[in-house]
């Protein structure tokens, strides 16, 4: 067992970080919460006191220029995501940033070659993916307990949002990329490429039906690497909320929730299981202990956001309404 402990300082200590993920990086074994920022000095000493964090500072670059912090968690509002994280990368620090981790594709890639070029692992949290629920139903299909898949499709629909002042910038393009697709699609998308493999294609319709100034409707086919093909629509308008995911195989289903923690239904023949899987205490504290070890060097995590990526560009195609074809030589 690894002894190092990995001293982590999270820029922008807001609502995401205060049961989400912040918590987490005190509770994983070898890791330590050393030191929180945010610009509002009242906020983040309240924060430091509440959570028992022992620094707390309004500059970043307190925590960028300090050589004991070994990783950045960049937790600001997404039009901020790259440039501190490109900050990280030039200091030598490990990056964990927040979904997604871009406002577009050429942001996002930017960042990810930051940290390439200056060699520092770069993780986006994507905490799905280390969730109990999420891999029961994609260790499930891998293992063809449902038989050869054939179908799947993906509805989510939820009432127009009404955004708290404090947060009014979720609803901004220019400051969080698209709307309610980028703050929870990206979540959807990335959830369901995880469960199911890469797709290499995809074909989207878009539209802006509560005219609110981004997209809120989206529709897509998508083409899977095996050839079976799904269908993805959310709307971000409609009354009453649904979330429904559904995988179809030759022998058996799954329907599971993306965003809640409803119970994940497996049906083969005439026998139905229902498994509960409660929600965590702190969301992405599984994904963070696969973060935290990977730095210790106990688990073999992805450092080159490679899932991340693929989702930003699916994000951006469906934002837009343009066709998407995976490019040459690009996938596992």
């Amino acid at each position: 067992m690894s002894d190092k402990i990995i001293r982590v300082g999270i820029i922008g200590c807001g609502d995401v970080t205060e049961v989400k993920s912040g918590p987490a990086f005190q509770k994983v074994e070898g890791s330590e919460l050393a030191i929180v920022m945010r610009r509002d000095a009242e906020k983040v000493k309240d924060y430091a006191k509440r959570h028992g964090v022992p620094r707390y500072t309004t500059d970043a670059n307190d925590i960028l220029n300090d050589p004991a912090i070994d990783l950045v968690y960049v937790a600001t509002p997404p039009h901020m995501h790259a440039h501190y994280a490109m900050e990280a990368a030039r200091h030598g620090k490990a990056v964990y940033v927040e979904k997604p981790m871009a406002r577009t594709m050429a942001e996002a890639r930017e960042l990810a070659d930051a940290c390439r070029q200056n060699g520092v692992p770069l993780f986006v949290a994507y905490y799905r993916r280390g969730q109990a629920r999420f891999n029961y139903a994609k260790d499930l299909i891998a293992r063809g307990e449902l038989g050869e898949i054939r179908a799947f499709d993906y509805l989510y629909t939820n009432p127009t949002p009404r955004y708290p002042a404090h947060r009014a910038w979720l609803g901004d393009p220019t400051l969080a990329g698209g709307g309610q697709l980028f703050d929870i699609g990206s979540h959807m998308m990335n959830a369901l490429t995880f469960i199911l493999g890469d797709p290499v294609a995809m074909n989207t319709m878009t539209a802006d039906r509560s005219n609110l100034g981004a997209p809120d409707t989206h529709s897509a086919i998508l083409t899977l690497e095996n050839g079976v093909q799904g269908a993805v629509q959310m709307c971000f308008s409609a009354a009453g909320r649904r979330d429904r995911f559904t995988v179809l195989g030759s022998t058996g289903s799954l329907t599971m929730s993306f965003m809640d923690y409803t119970d994940v239904v497996v049906m083969r023949g005439d026998q139905t299981e229902t498994l509960p899987f409660p929600m965590p205490q702190h969301v992405q504290q599984p994904l963070i202990t696969r973060v935290i070890n990977t730095l210790r060097g106990l688990d073999t995590l992805d450092t080159t956001a490679r899932d991340a990526l693929l989702t930003q560009e699916l994000l951006e195609a469906m934002h837009t309404g343009t066709p998407w074809r995976r490019q040459e030589g690009a996938g596992a």
